[in-house]
């Protein structure tokens, strides 16, 4: 008989370190995250005649004023082979918590899709889908942007022995942009609690730039806290004395060129062709000292985006970003994720994941740029089969389903 009760830090956290659907959203130190928010929390296991086959973190939410609903983040780790069992231990469990569904979205593989959108469909994954709704679990469905819990899509990259063989699945866009961002002084450092008020303020730029709700900047703190060393804080910040000796040598190498220009002009024919490189050089060293100009204005270091990862198990994950919008021409991705990705090299892991990514099929969505942004240093997309709720309670179901709809409005 399948039956699920709770479960101790320890056999919880040897069962999810072998387990291949295993996520930070499945470790004890998100466990103790959600506890710090004041999220009533419980660890679940899964057993079949006292064999634990099943585990997941379980975080319960409050609805319909005295009731709650129970979601397994990115859970359950199992492996859906009886799924009636499954099914009816869920109920046995939750009938007693005033549950009123059961919610999860587990990291099942659907598809896979490379740079130019080619699709690999898992067949196995699709009729899993289906056999969970034959069972009673309502499919949310295959959307494509962030309408759920967690995303159906993320970003992630296979790591490659060294930083100089993963460039070559990096794009010409993605090395140009780069060196740009080199060019301009912009530098990236590690950073710690007492950066947290900069950093805030850079991930609720981005938040209200996209109209979503930001994060409390308590939570980054319990992030930082309860993951420690895996947890890091990323400042990207411009360096204006490195910017400056970088304009001024760029002014003084087109000038050469320019007075190396002139001389031969002076013994070769005037054509268009040269007339069109000297117009260039004027051109390109005026807007040089235009900038140059501005960078005497700046402050010596600017702060301008920052990030925040955490490594767990066998990736590191971008869990979030932010930026400072006026100064999107200095790329500050271009300077956080290859140093993400260096580090993730280094530490020998075997994923970089930059999380979510949505509607990468419409390129008219106000948000494809940050997915180009993320394909554009190679990997694929991944697509999960979605969210899955279990009716516990059917009419308190439905009456939460016509409340949702009515805030919708």
């Amino acid at each position: 008989m399948m039956i699920i009760k709770k479960i101790n830090e320890k056999d919880y956290d040897n069962f999810v370190r072998k387990n291949v659907l295993k996520s930070f959203y499945q470790s004890i130190e998100w466990y103790k995250v959600k506890k710090d928010e004041g999220k009533k929390c419980e660890l679940l296991g899964l057993y079949i005649d006292e064999k634990l086959v099943g585990a997941s973190l379980v975080i319960y939410s409050r609805i319909l004023k005295k009731y709650y609903y129970a979601y397994a983040s990115r859970g359950f780790l199992y492996d859906y082979q009886n799924l009636l069992e499954f099914k009816n231990s869920l109920k046995m469990y939750f009938k007693k918590k005033k549950v009123v569904f059961f919610r999860m979205d587990p990291p099942i593989i659907l598809a896979t899709y490379d740079k130019d959108l080619k699709k690999d469909l898992i067949w196995e994954s699709n009729q899993l889908i289906e056999s969970l709704k034959y069972y009673g679990f309502r499919h949310y469905g295959f959307n494509q942007g962030f309408e759920t819990d967690q995303f159906r899509f993320i970003h992630r990259l296979d790591l490659k022995n060294n930083f100089d063989e993963q460039m070559i699945e990096f794009s010409k866009s993605t090395k140009k942009n780069m060196e740009l961002a080199k060019f301009r002084g912009v530098e990236i450092k590690k950073g710690n609690l007492k950066d947290i008020d900069m950093a805030n303020e850079l991930f609720n730029m981005t938040a209200d730039r996209k109209k979503i709700v930001a994060f409390k900047k308590s939570f980054y703190k319990y992030i930082i806290s309860e993951f420690k060393d895996k947890a890091n804080l990323y400042m990207v910040y411009i360096n204006k004395k490195k910017y400056l000796d970088n304009l001024e040598n760029k002014i003084i190498d087109d000038q050469n060129k320019l007075e190396e220009l002139k001389t031969k002009k002076q013994h070769d024919h005037v054509g268009h062709k040269l007339k069109s490189q000297e117009q260039l050089l004027l051109n390109n060293i005026k807007k040089w000292q235009e900038e140059l100009t501005m960078v005497k204005n700046m402050k010596d270091f600017t702060n301008i985006a920052a990030m925040l990862t955490i490594t767990k198990y066998d990736e590191v994950v971008s869990f979030i970003s932010g930026m400072d919008n006026k100064y999107r021409k200095f790329c500050p991705k271009y300077v956080m994720y290859p140093e993400m990705i260096k580090e993730a090299i280094l530490k020998k892991l075997k994923y970089v994941n930059f999380l979510g990514v949505k509607n990468i099929f419409n390129k008219n969505d106000p948000d494809y740029g940050m997915y180009e942004v993320k394909r554009s240093f190679g990997g694929k997309t991944i697509e999960y089969i979605g969210e899955f709720d279990l009716p516990i309670n059917k009419f308190l179901y439905f009456v939460y389903l016509v409340n949702r709809k009515i805030k919708r409005r």
